[in-house]
């Protein structure tokens, strides 16, 4: 009698195999073991890594960096770069207090009116961009600049206290165990995610960053889409800089420096292409969580906090001169000649 064997036809194997081949090649699929080793490195090296105050503290942090990035994400699939985040950040905080703390209001009506003074930034950015030839790393400088000198100018300076504590709550509180800014940003995440993947909108972002051409010639609105990247994340921002504001108990004019970086550093590490048409949130997020990783390592390793800066940058100038070199042909041309043609071909269309 011929014993019974339990077999997989190849008919029946091709999905399984399909399954497991997305999920090893996946680019995701590499940031996330990147971020299972360094959490397990730092574990080893510093025993207080792992302590729940020192977790909460991480989880904050990156919580309100992955909602700039995210923002962030929006411009960089269309092939462009947003570098008034960070002062929008100061903006908003001085904003949220003038509005809270100076004029009284209650924190239901000031808190839209300090992100919408942030999602006015954007929606200049975006205008001038698409309404002119001018390239959005210059539209953007510019606008980073009058931010940043519009908060100093509003305080002189100076800081401001006094918020409320149902307001603290925002960046202070915990639910469930895990901090509010946690729960908040993957809510953002998970909007973000599926707006890109599941609607109409996402697939003009992804078309007007793989070829502009031909998104017009297929009747995309594209000074519409490009309008509206920038108040994407200039909004974000703005809600990130209102999160901050509640976990810091101050608003201050010079809140957000260095956070442009650091954004364009996540999505970029994520595998975006600053070339555009090439992204995921779900990269934002591991690359996001792994920069706020490496900064804290920097501390729990006692590294002096002169160091630090110079770390983290020298990561995110690394991290965006790999995606560069390896994507350089794609941007018409080669190297860095390249890229600047096509950012410029971008901005004329």
């Amino acid at each position: 009698m011929k014993s019974a064997t339990l077999s997989v036809s190849p008919a029946e194997d091709v999905p399984q195999r399909r399954l497991l081949r997305r999920i090893v090649g996946a680019k995701e699929f590499g940031l996330l073991i990147a971020v299972v080793v360094l959490v397990v490195f730092l574990a080893i090296q510093s025993p207080n890594f792992l302590t729940a105050g020192n977790l909460t503290v991480v989880s904050r942090q990156v919580a309100l960096a992955l909602f700039i990035s995210t923002g962030m994400t929006f411009v960089i699939l269309a092939g462009q770069i947003d570098l008034s985040v960070g002062s929008v950040v100061a903006l908003v905080s001085v904003s949220t207090g003038l509005l809270m703390v100076d004029a009284g209001l209650n924190p239901v009506l000031a808190l839209p009116l300090a992100i919408l003074a942030g999602a006015l930034v954007g929606l200049f950015n975006g205008a001038v961009f698409a309404f002119t030839r001018i390239p959005s790393f210059v539209v953007t400088l510019g606008s980073m600049a009058m931010a940043s000198g519009l908060a100093l100018g509003l305080t002189t300076g100076s800081t401001i206290s006094g918020f409320p504590s149902g307001f603290l709550f925002l960046g202070q509180g915990v639910w469930l165990g895990v901090p509010v800014p946690v729960w908040l940003a993957a809510v953002v995440a998970l909007v973000a995610h599926l707006v890109l993947t599941k609607t109409v909108f996402g697939r003009h972002v992804f078309l007007i960053g793989s070829n502009t051409e031909a998104a017009v010639l297929s009747g995309v609105r594209v000074r519409a889409v490009k309008i509206s990247i920038f108040v994407i994340s200039s909004s974000l921002a703005a809600f990130a800089s209102v999160i901050e504001t509640a976990r810091l108990s101050v608003g201050r004019p010079d809140a957000g420096s260095g956070y442009e970086l650091v954004a364009i550093g996540a999505v970029v590490i994520g595998g975006a292409s600053l070339f555009g048409g090439e992204g995921s949130i779900l990269g934002t997020v591991l690359g996001t969580t792994l920069l706020g990783l490496i900064l804290n390592g920097l501390i729990m390793l006692n590294i002096s906090a002169y160091w630090q800066e110079m770390f983290s940058g020298a990561i995110i100038v690394l991290a965006v001169a790999l995606n560069m070199r390896r994507r350089g042909g794609r941007a018409g041309g080669r190297g860095w000649a390249g890229v600047l043609a096509r950012i410029q071909k971008k901005s004329s269309v």
